[in-house]
């Protein structure tokens, strides 16, 4: 289900703000953070057998308790990859954050997709994404800890995002800038020096194509060596000239 513009950038707002406010960083830890806005959550595996076969019935991955409670708990499945638990924890707390028990007049579909989306856009926001020296489903998933399909979905958005960037950040966008990210720094250094290696063979590649063509071309002529000065050069050509000799290229 998709929200309008307007509900998108509020929730983005809310994310923000509370993440400033607990003092949050990244990678972000979801227990922490429901920690630190005074939310106790119980996992399933700590419920007596007919609590637990309740809970499941309510939802397989977890659910905020609404009666005499105010939001104060949340029930989570301990059993689900830890990707989808964090994901359930920043869930449950965007329905509390966004106040959902209070807003009687959204239906069920549009609190699960808000709720859904602060969940997304908390666990990975796109100007941190944007941090990284290389963007893609793998380099996402592992810098913030996300499951597969989260990771594809978080790479949808951040392109979407990119095509409206114009080099200025939103207030709420720089307030998640402003977060430690200790951890995520450390894989950031990790993706520059990846990234510098694979310049480095990439130009390795191509000196190795164009002196493959140049053998190609010089195939059965005798390529001479005057008039070039540069060492490299001349080595590279005797190279060739050398392969060219005894038919070793096809």
């Amino acid at each position: 289900m998709y929200l309008d513009e307007e509900t998108y950038e509020e929730i983005k707002g809310e994310v923000a703000h509370y993440l400033v406010q607990c003092g949050m960083s990244y990678p972000l830890n979801a227990d922490e953070f429901a920690r630190r806005m005074e939310i106790k959550f119980i996992p399933y595996s700590e419920l007596g057998n007919d609590a637990y076969i309740e809970a499941m019935r309510t939802s397989r991955d977890g659910f905020l308790c609404e009666k005499n409670c105010s939001y104060t708990y949340i029930f989570f499945n301990d059993e689900r990859m830890k990707e989808r638990q964090d994901m359930s924890l920043l869930h449950e707390i965007g329905h509390q954050v966004l106040d959902h028990n209070s807003t009687p007049n959204k239906s069920d579909d549009v609190k699960e997709a808000e709720a859904k989306f602060f969940a997304k856009y908390a666990k990975a926001p796109m100007p941190l994404i944007h941090l990284l020296p290389i963007v893609t489903t793998d380099t996402i998933q592992k810098a913030f800890g996300l499951s597969r399909e989260a990771a594809k979905y978080a790479l949808d958005n951040y392109q979407k995002w990119l095509k409206r960037f114009n080099g200025t950040y939103t207030d709420y966008e720089q307030k998640i800038l402003s977060l430690k990210r200790d951890g995520l720094n450390a894989y950031i250094e990790e993706l520059k020096i990846q990234k510098n290696r694979h310049s480095v063979r990439y130009q390795l590649m191509e000196r190795q194509k164009h002196n493959l063509n140049l053998a190609r071309k010089s195939r059965g002529q005798v390529v001479s060596l005057q008039g070039y000065k540069s060492a490299i050069v001349q080595r590279n050509l005797y190279e060739i000239q050398q392969i060219t000799k005894f038919g070793g290229v096809m």
